[in-house]
């Protein structure tokens, strides 16, 4: 590595964020480029939630017999944007082969059980380094049934938390109401996670982040990646600038954070990320009769209820789509009515709707590590649900990486160089 020049990071959402926090507390330079503001894109608007209880992948077998009936239901989980479908056609094809891989589900468990370990870790000294304290509440989580089978069919999971050490309590309807105050009668069961934390405004995290970043000599630019510069002395592995929009950046090392579009920057460097975007909807309303002060998932429908500063949150639902596709807004009325159907006569008046592009790879991993074939690009991408909770392990694991150290076994399912 080039030590004078910085390290690059593409991409100001919370994980490249994050990751440049990271890297500066591990004594490098570090350039933050985006062509928008940090924190404006897709981490502007998720549910909030740090969700360390995630420990087992979406692309396995059950998810899998389930996509049919969800996809014959308009209003359910996960809906296809119909024009982008013969697009998506190849990413469906590759998460049916990982779903139905006994290998790929098991490299999935054990990865996720190592990423959570350490975002748990993680978090907590992100939040005490750039002082987010008084952004994050450690209240708990709550997810709810209105079914018995919907709770069955929850075990799976549960069985597999409890083997990883996630300390949870299984409620009866009444129970969950005592802790969620208005929700309906409707609820049979819950899982109360006490140990739950989230965020009452994830936009002012990333912006946070960002502050305390540049007030510790970090440099952050607005532009857009054109191309990378190669190192020819090298037989052309290194990456030795970045362009971007006005400007050509020496870069002693580059990190790839910048979400969906860290596809189209991999191909730029001649490996592949086949990155869907996996749409997510949000609606903020008054918070006119919130009784409660912690997440509420209703696990059927897909979606979360989260309480922030500015409102009531609530968001979610799946709706695969190539990218640059127009809105659906009909998915953002949905989760309005799915909210009168859990807390009837709570929220107000809508204050306003948005839309996001997860990240998501087909086997429902992230990308972590260095990239294939470069001696100084690491990765950061295809978080899908879980971006904010796995933002500050994603840091902290690169630039360890980058030190020299060998990530946790468990993680070479993570690796960037998976898919060619």
């Amino acid at each position: 590595m080039n030590d004078q020049a910085p390290v690059i990071v593409v991409g100001a959402g919370i994980v490249g964020t994050a990751t440049a926090r990271a890297l500066q507390r591990a004594g490098h330079t570090v350039t933050l480029v985006d062509s928008a503001e940090p924190g404006r894109a897709t981490s502007y608007g998720n549910a909030g939630f740090i969700a360390i209880d995630h420990v087992l992948p979406l692309a396995r077998p059950s998810t899998l017999k389930r996509v049919p009936k969800m996809l014959m239901d308009r209003n359910g989980p996960l809906t296809v944007h119909p024009s982008s479908l013969p697009w998506l056609l190849p990413w469906m094809a590759r998460f049916a082969l990982a779903a139905y891989s006994p290998a790929e589900v098991r490299k999935g468990v054990d990865a996720f059980g190592a990423l959570m370990a350490e975002a748990n870790i993680a978090w907590k000294a992100e939040i005490q380094a750039s002082g987010l304290g008084e952004l994050f509440k450690s209240r708990g989580a709550l997810y709810v049934y209105e079914s018995e089978a919907a709770f069955a069919a929850g075990g799976e999971e549960r069985t597999l938390q409890k083997a990883k050490g996630t300390e949870f309590e299984i409620v009866d309807g009444n129970r969950a109401r005592a802790l969620a105050p208005g929700l309906s009668d409707r609820i049979v069961r819950g899982v109360y996670y006490s140990h739950g934390m989230h965020t009452i405004n994830p936009y002012r995290v990333v912006a946070t982040l960002a502050e305390r970043f540049a007030a510790e000599g970090g440099t952050i630019l607005r532009g857009r990646v054109r191309s990378f510069g190669r190192d020819g002395a090298n037989g052309g592995n290194r990456v030795a600038s970045v362009e971007i929009t006005d400007r050509s950046l020496p870069a002693g090392a580059v990190v790839i954070a910048a979400g969906r579009a860290s596809g189209e920057l991999t191909r730029l460097l001649g490996f592949n990320a086949p990155l869907v975007a996996e749409r997510g909807y949000h609606v903020m309303l008054a918070p006119d009769n919130v009784r409660f002060d912690l997440p509420v998932s209703p696990a059927e429908r897909g979606f979360v209820i989260t309480p922030m500063e500015e409102g009531l949150r609530v968001a979610g639902t799946v709706e695969l789509a190539a990218p640059h596709q127009p809105p659906s807004w009909h998915r953002a009325d949905l989760l309005v009515r799915h909210l009168k159907d859990i807390f009837p006569g709570v929220g107000g008046a809508e204050l306003s709707r948005w839309i996001g592009e997860r990240p998501t790879l087909p086997d429902f991993r992230p990308a972590i590590g260095r990239a294939p074939r470069l001696a100084n690009v690491y990765c950061g991408y295809g978080h899908q649900h879980v971006g904010l909770t796995l933002a500050t392990a994603t840091g902290r694991l690169i630039a360890r990486q980058m030190a020299g150290e060998e990530l946790p076994d468990a993680l070479k399912a993570c690796d960037p160089g998976r898919f060619g």
